[in-house]
């Protein structure tokens, strides 16, 4: 079995990589832009700097012409031609971005990396909160799925049509709240996998769609992310509770009702704290194996969590977050900073996968016999 740094280190050649080829590609950008930039002609610019001469006054322009015509320049052929190059020089001055006192394009400097970070703290901050509360939501969602799924619970739709069948009218009058249950039951379903973008433009009038508290709750329950990582946790438990030492399990007495608060049954503190709560009960060792197929997992939850922030902020334009300046530099051709921030969100993944990785190393090595 691999040591603990050796499962954490193993990163390192990736964001090694990674951060070479964005510093190859910034250099090419950098490159590329200052050829493709066009170059000053020293004669066009010796004839701009004449401070005697104003070129947007009319009657100056007509006499520099003239003195032009009597004394032209050498390799100077047609006049009007040269003082077409000259106004269009003059005008890129007042329009040209890079031309204008402190009007050029930022650069990675110091100071601009330290604006990035506070930034960038708020990102961390967001991302942080919204994978802890998934994945105790999701955790929450797939033990109640599973537990409904061994108690023979039908689906709220199922119960009602079930009742309808057998009682006619008057069932369906009377168990009407199965119907509504249901109706709440797909419009959950439908937020749940509701683009963030649409969830957010639906409250942006009556809601601050730009605070951390709206923000976290929409990243978590939006773009599908908590239903897929419910789904996939929920498919673990329910293979792992069709493996044979869950049966030998049941058969040597271990309890295995799946009632609520009744003797050989779960508490419902289960649906919080599996480990804690299933104490003496089968579910717990199904639990803690499925658990344990779970982690790797969140790796791949890591990179979703980050694209849906990433999109709700650029598509809410929520200025003063990390990736609204990401797309402000990056329409302003400000390369080297949002390469800059790219790797900043790509080491965030990174940590995270190193973090996953080290804590399935050492939940694998509770059930190392050698450990």
């Amino acid at each position: 079995m691999r040591s603990l740094p050796a499962v954490v280190l193993e990163h390192l050649p990736a964001v090694l990589v990674v951060g070479l080829a964005l510093v190859a590609v910034s250099a090419l950008m950098r490159r590329n832009e200052s050829a493709s930039r066009p170059h000053a002609d020293p004669l066009i610019e010796r004839y701009l700097a004449i401070d005697s001469v104003d070129l947007a006054n009319p009657l100056d322009r007509a006499l520099f012409r003239d003195a032009l015509g009597v004394l032209p320049p050498p390799g100077v052929t047609n006049i009007d031609s040269l003082m077409h190059v000259l106004e269009e020089t003059r005008l890129t001055r007042f329009t040209d971005p890079s031309r204008k006192t402190g009007g050029g394009r930022a650069v990675l400097t110091w100071e601009t990396g330290m604006a990035i970070v506070p930034m960038y703290a708020v990102f961390l901050l967001v991302y942080l909160a919204v994978m802890v509360c998934t994945y105790f939501a999701a955790r929450a969602l797939a033990v109640w799925k599973f537990i409904a799924w061994k108690q023979g619970r039908a689906s709220y739709l199922r119960r009602y049509l079930a009742s309808v069948e057998s009682k006619g009218l008057a069932g369906a009058i009377r168990r009407a709240d199965l119907l509504v249950m249901s109706a709440l039951s797909g419009i959950a379903s439908l937020l749940l996998f509701a683009p963030a973008y649409v969830i957010a433009y639906s409250f942006r009038t009556s809601l601050d769609t730009e605070s951390i508290l709206f923000l976290i709750p929409l990243a978590v329950m939006s773009n599908g992310i908590l239903i897929n990582e419910a789904n996939h946790l929920y498919t673990l438990l329910v293979a792992e509770s069709r493996k044979g030492y869950i049966q030998t399990a049941i058969v040597k007495g271990l309890a295995s009702s799946y009632e609520w608060d009744t003797p050989g049954g779960l508490r419902r503190t289960t649906l919080l704290f599996p480990v804690r709560g299933a104490r003496g009960h089968v579910f717990r060792d199904i639990y803690l194996n499925a658990r344990l197929q779970f982690i790797p997992s969140m790796k791949e939850h890591a990179a979703f969590v980050v694209t849906g922030i990433v999109i709700i902020e650029m598509a809410l334009n929520i200025k003063g977050h990390l990736c609204y300046a990401l797309l402000q530099h990056m329409l302003f051709r400000e390369f080297d900073i949002a390469i800059a921030i790219v790797f900043a969100i790509f080491l965030t993944v990174k940590l995270t996968e190193a973090c996953v990785d080290l804590w399935h190393s050492l939940e694998t090595r509770k059930y190392d016999n050698a450990g």
